[in-house]
């Protein structure tokens, strides 16, 4: 199932490629790369999304 990020954009910001192009240097195929360049931006993604709720307060309505 596709993120939201593919649905609106065809490829993946050019530092997830970057990286992806990096950590694969010897795939073949580009659809291989484009996918760990996809992960690669969830992860990103995901990380900021802890790193918001690390500081949300729960007496203040965040998360606990």
């Amino acid at each position: 199932m596709p993120v939201p990020e593919e649905a609106h954009s065809p490829r993946p910001e050019a530092w997830a490629l970057e990286r992806a192009a990096d950590e694969l240097y010897d795939e073949g195929d580009p659809d291989v790369v484009v996918a760990r360049a996809w992960d690669l931006m969830r992860a990103a993604r995901d990380l900021e999304e802890e790193r918001h709720d690390e500081y949300d307060d729960p007496d203040e309505g965040g998360e606990a």
